[in-house]
């Protein structure tokens, strides 16, 4: 199937909406009264880094992390009024899961627009794009995310978006532009 997997086009994705991961330190505080089930404040969670109770480190076999119910479920013993502190590191604004399906929209956007068609199998994206190709699908992913951005930029490739367009047609334009372009600079009158 595809080497390229949908995470490589979403780290792609994140570098040009900007939204990298954060760690937070310090982490959560919490105050045990009688459930040993925490609730992260932040979304999107990548990793929870460190528990501590007491300013004591727990190891990774004295909690578990839920993702469903993005909380944190401390198995060793606690007393009432320790405080316990949750270290994880977190994408501010989108989850994984959510710019993927912005990159499954990218790639129907290059096929509605005559660019190629690739397909989404599973976890990656078949036939296996060129380096060009998986920027341009992260930019028109990127525009579907954030349709204001004016200028995207990635290592080969730069576009120059007029923010009155809709975003459909800035799209289409991005791409015939990239179907004719080989330079690597496009601006969009």
């Amino acid at each position: 199937m595809a080497d390229t997997t949908l995470s490589d086009v979403t780290t792609l994705v994140r570098y040009l909406i900007e939204d990298t991961s954060t760690n937070n330190l310090p982490g959560d505080i919490f105050v045990y009264a009688n459930s040993a089930v925490f609730t992260l404040t932040e979304s999107n969670v990548i990793e929870v880094t460190q528990v501590l109770v007491n300013d004591s480190s727990l190891g990774s076999g004295d909690y578990s992390y839920d993702v469903d119910d993005n909380s944190v479920q401390v198995v060793s013993s606690l007393s009432s009024g320790d405080t316990i502190e949750i270290q994880y590191s977190y994408y501010a604004n989108y989850s994984d899961s959510i710019i993927q399906n912005y990159i499954r929209s990218a790639v129907i956007h290059l096929s509605i627009n005559n660019y190629y068609n690739f397909e989404v199998v599973s976890t990656g994206i078949y036939p296996e794009p060129s380096t060009t190709e998986k920027n341009l699908i992260a930019m028109v992913a990127s525009l579907l995310i954030n349709p204001g951005n004016q200028s995207i930029r990635l290592p080969d490739i730069t576009i120059n978006v007029p923010n009155d367009l809709p975003t459909n047609t800035k799209i289409a334009k991005v791409i015939n532009v990239a179907k004719h372009n080989t330079t690597g600079i496009f601006s969009l009158l």
